[in-house]
């Protein structure tokens, strides 16, 4: 039930909106793809890849090229520290400034807790949280001396709310949601309010990433409608994009409404996939 997408591509736009911009890839179909489409249809730039295979990083190079933009890929797993660090100095010196970070790289095993490997739960931080902190470190810098940039989150629903089978994913997300608001609060304390946060939210989207998800919240989320949510979200500098948008009432009534009544409403969204449960831990 895991799935394991850990690299990053660093793509240079050619736009007035996007200048450059570096986006890290999450799974190996969907919302990348979507970004360049939809980005190069609205501003004749796309910055991004995904897929852990080269083939696959050429082939959306590709695209993005097809779509007006100028594109240079750089294949990264993003569980290794020092090779983003050492990604990231190439990118600077073949590209330049990154001014747009859209940390986007995640992975996820839907297991009950005891089911759940160590070196799972190790990768699912490596990759969703601390892999978000090491490219931030990496291209920060640049934009605090321009005061200038934005750092964008790629979170989930699973950052707000908690679900079974997800104990660590969601710890995971968590932290990444908790990254964009402590750096949110930090950069004006610090005197870089040119540099702005946005965090994006999702429920389940119909990537693959989550086999078979069902909800009675509503339907499960296109890529398309997603993207559009993000981009608009960036352009807008909204610090906080949820899709659906109605997320946010929820997360008010968790804080508002008493446990009994919250554990009701869990039950009337019955919301279900595929995960290992009762499998004996090996470390």
């Amino acid at each position: 039930m895991s799935h394991s997408s850990r690299y990053v591509c660093f793509a240079k736009a050619n736009s007035l909106l996007l200048p450059h911009a570096l986006f890290g890839s999450q799974s190996p179909t969907g919302v990348h793809s979507a970004q360049a489409s939809i980005g190069g249809q609205w501003y004749s730039c796309t910055c991004l890849s995904f897929l852990p295979l080269q083939h696959s990083v050429e082939e959306t190079a590709a695209e993005c090229k097809r779509l007006g933009a100028t594109v240079q890929a750089f294949v990264v797993d993003c569980s290794k520290r020092e090779e983003i660090y050492s990604t990231a100095e190439k990118v600077k010196q073949e590209i330049g400034d990154v001014s747009i970070l859209v940390n986007n790289a995640g992975v996820i095993t839907a297991a009950d807790f005891l089911s759940t490997q160590d070196h799972q739960i190790e990768r699912m931080f490596e990759v969703n949280i601390l892999a978000h902190m090491w490219t931030t470190k990496a291209f920060l810098p640049t934009m605090m001396k321009n005061n200038h940039g934005h750092i964008v989150t790629v979170a989930s629903a699973a950052g707000h709310f908690v679900i079974s089978y997800m104990v660590t994913y969601c710890s995971s997300k968590f932290a990444a949601v908790g990254l964009h608001k402590a750096l949110t609060e930090e950069l004006p304390t610090l005197g870089k309010d040119g540099i702005k946060t946005t965090c994006l939210s999702p429920v389940f989207i119909n990537t693959g990433f989550v086999k078979n998800p069902s909800t009675r919240l509503g339907k499960i989320l296109e890529i398309e409608e997603v993207v559009e949510a993000l981009m608009e979200g960036i352009l807008t500098n909204r610090k906080m994009v949820f899709v659906p948008p109605h997320l946010n009432i929820a997360l008010l009534s968790e804080m508002l409404l008493p446990e009994r009544a919250l554990a009701v409403l869990k039950k009337l969204t019955n919301v279900k996939f595929d995960a290992v449960i009762g499998q004996k831990s090996t470390q």
